[in-house]
């Protein structure tokens, strides 16, 4: 159930806080929190926007996630609009023993033209002796949904639904999360402040979003012409993922091979070669009869189909699920 949430959110969330702060950034930590303790002012908070100045230059290269951060979203609150209503999986679960009694009795009723079928690709079986006639018999099937799973997706779905808009600002909001008012002095105190020289108000504005508009902060010394390579790779990840969610959405083909070797990890993320191609399938040689392989042949390769996608996003919004509401 962790497989998608754990690798794709929890490994961005690890892999983006491994990287190092740089010297400057680390400076303007140290000045921000402790100098106004060697000034005799250790009571006295810094300013809310000093401390927000600091912390977009220090988290510069994680905010130019935000863009890629929030198609994965908008992806993934697609895919969960797909559990509810007509298409949602309660409806398409409980009407399953209906079109299967449906086909049962659809391949009796052709039960000649099957047989020739069967018999033409696979050979005559061998029988052993006189076989009684076995009685057709008509179950009565109730596929009808039940109305409290009903209501317990419906509430999961909704509540997915909601912890997801909630993060969709999540990184360009950290800074403004860190810099709280438990943290700083408040929009009450600007003029009773330490804003990095005294106890006075912070003067300079407050710098915009990601690398690029950090090139005038007064607080961190940044070199905008050298993005960070961890953080890159993260943003492509997020293009790759957002791409595979969208074709899944879509009905297209999903392919569930990673091409390349990055801390991400490798396969998809959509789930595991085990779960989305190891599935039962029959071949059809010529011989007498058919086989069933339980595992496709080793050296094959085994291409993702659209029936592949639709277990895998469940998959996909499940773990997402178990992840958002253990917070």
């Amino acid at each position: 159930m962790q497989d998608l949430a754990d690798s794709k959110y929890s490994k961005l969330h690890s892999v983006t806080f491994r990287v190092p702060f740089s010297q400057e950034c680390t400076r303007a930590i140290m000045k921000l929190m402790y100098c106004p303790h060697c000034r005799m002012m250790g009571s006295i908070k810094p300013c809310t926007n000093y401390c927000r100045n600091v912390m977009k230059g220090c988290l510069a290269n994680q905010a130019d996630l935000d863009t890629e951060w929030q198609n994965l979203i908008d992806a993934l609150l697609q895919v969960t609009s797909r559990f509810s209503g007509d298409s949602s999986v309660d409806m398409v679960v409980y009407s399953m023993p209906q079109r299967i009694s449906e086909a049962i009795l659809n391949m009796q009723e052709n039960r000649e033209v099957f047989t020739s079928k069967v018999f033409q690709a696979c050979g005559h079986p061998h029988t052993t002796g006189s076989e009684e006639p076995k009685k057709r018999l008509n179950t009565p099937v109730d596929s009808k949904p039940n109305p409290t799973s009903s209501v317990r997706l419906e509430k999961l779905v909704s509540d997915v639904t909601s912890k997801l808009r909630e993060m969709q600002q999540y990184w360009v909001q950290l800074p403004n999360a860190l810099c709280n008012d438990k943290v700083t002095a408040g929009s009450a105190n600007e003029d009773k402040c330490w804003n990095g020289m005294g106890r006075a108000r912070y003067l300079p504005e407050v710098m915009g979003d990601g690398l690029a508009s950090q090139i005038n902060n007064p607080e961190v010394e940044i070199d905008i012409t050298k993005p960070d390579m961890t953080i890159r790779q993260q943003i492509m990840q997020l293009k790759i993922m957002t791409n595979r969610l969208k074709n899944a959405y879509n009905g297209n083909d999903v392919d569930f091979q990673d091409t390349t070797d990055d801390v991400s990890g490798s396969g998809s993320g959509m789930c595991t070669d085990e779960v989305c191609a190891r599935s039962p399938r029959v071949i059809i040689p010529n011989t007498d009869r058919p086989k069933l392989y339980a595992y496709p042949p080793e050296k094959k390769v085994v291409k993702g189909t659209g029936s592949q996608v639709h277990p895998c996003i469940s998959l996909l919004v499940f773990s997402l699920a178990t992840l958002l509401l253990r917070r």
